[in-house]
């Protein structure tokens, strides 16, 4: 091998041991590079895990937080032990029901109290109801809690605003249903007759809650019952309500009138307790009262949550009711579930103008065709009745030689 052929063998070998080397450091720096990478997805992975893990602790915490903050508030409530029926807040709501109620005769009787007595304490059929149906009544004590103690607001005033709540959960609908507060009727237990304002005085609410269901043959599920102070302080926190109020009626208490005014909680509970200065007396007032009712609820709809909070505050704090705690949370539960809030509603006053007789005596009263009244709010709330009515019947109103007018759903 001459010496040019050497040399150029020696440079091969050193080129080749030049590729090698550089061969060897990119293999170590992709090595470095995969680690690194590896070491950094690792991490990633760890750090994910953290964040699920997180994720369930962190709803835990917010269902524990929530569950405190509705059992401080459901604490406030001043609950009852029921009426003196089961009640069926257990129940589905949503099945069909088919029920043979019986059929509840008329009553007859030589003066207009023996006809009101007969009908109070028949017990020909039992009263209608419907596992899709709720009835809550809604009291309102003319007695202030800054004058009486709390039970005697409760048990001994009478009762300015007595309204039943029906939610239809089949049908989807809420009917807020008046009832006349100067309807004459009898008080079983008493052997007395009297105004249905009186009845809370006498009896307590729950006894209220019977004599309205002897007098329309209905079922009530319960009733939540609130003094005057109350309702003013919740209208007060939302900044008031908004009514059409006559001129007469803003001039006589001082207070706006005209379409869509805005009354504080004060001049609200007297729009809704004035009735002379209508001619139809408690037929507008109980109108009123739905009125700013309704507002009520739409204003408490965009409220804030720190006024939603106060409101809570006061009206549970306030509030009595023959509902215990379970069925409460019930309740609320299938009104979130089932979305009562976007239920239709609609608005009555019973009895009906075809069943009621204004007579002036020693007292204003309403002389009631119980038996017709009756089978009007049956039909309103559950859509039939089990009421018979015979023809050229004998009511309590014709023995008084008085007259009624067309119903015209006021």
């Amino acid at each position: 091998m001459d010496k040019d052929q050497r040399e150029d063998l020696e440079l091969e070998k050193e080129a080749e041991s030049e590729a090698e080397a550089e061969t060897e450091v990119e293999s170590k720096t992709e090595n470095e590079e995969k680690s690194e990478n590896n070491s950094d997805e690792g991490k990633k992975k760890k750090s994910k895990k953290k964040f699920l893990l997180i994720i369930p602790a962190f709803f835990v915490i917010l269902v524990i937080a929530v569950a405190v903050f509705l059992n401080h508030k459901l604490g406030l409530i001043n609950y009852g032990t029921g009426l003196d029926y089961t009640l069926n807040t257990n129940q589905s709501f949503t099945e069909d029901e088919s029920v043979d109620f019986g059929e509840i005769d008329d009553v007859t009787g030589n003066t207009y109290k023996d006809i009101l007595k007969n009908w109070a304490l028949t017990d020909d059929a039992p009263k209608i109801s419907d596992k899709n149906i709720i009835n809550i009544l809604l009291v309102g004590s003319d007695a202030s809690s800054k004058e009486k103690k709390r039970a005697d607001v409760m048990e001994n005033g009478n009762t300015d605003v007595m309204m039943i709540v029906s939610i239809n959960t089949k049908n989807k609908t809420i009917k807020l249903i008046s009832i006349m507060r100067d309807s004459y009727l009898y008080l079983k237990g008493y052997d007395r007759f009297s105004k249905l304002n009186a009845a809370c005085a006498n009896g307590g609410p729950a006894y209220l809650v019977d004599v309205i269901e002897d007098s329309y043959k209905i079922e009530i599920d319960g009733y939540a019952m609130v003094d005057f102070d109350t309702f003013i302080q919740c209208i007060d926190i939302v900044g008031g309500v908004n009514v059409d109020v006559p001129e007469r009626v803003g001039k006589k208490y001082k207070m706006p009138y005209g379409d869509n005014v805005l009354l504080n909680g004060a001049q609200a509970l007297d729009f809704c307790r004035e009735r002379k200065l209508y001619a139809d007396a408690d037929i507008s007032r109980t109108r009123n009262q739905r009125m700013v009712i309704n507002d009520l609820i739409k204003k408490c709809k965009s409220a804030s949550l720190t006024q939603i909070n106060s409101v809570l505050d006061t009206l549970l704090a306030n509030i009595h009711t023959s509902f215990r705690k379970k069925e409460v949370v019930n309740y609320m539960t299938k009104a979130l579930t089932d979305g009562w809030a976007n239920y239709t509603v609609s608005q009555r006053t019973m009895p009906t103008a075809d069943a009621r007789y204004g007579y002036s005596g020693s007292a204003w009263i309403w002389v009631i065709d119980y038996p017709l009244a009756a089978q009007k709010m049956q039909k309103e709330i559950y859509g039939t009745t089990n009421i018979k009515l015979e023809e050229n019947r004998k009511t309590a109103i014709t023995v008084m030689g008085g007259y009624v007018t067309e119903d015209k759903g006021n």
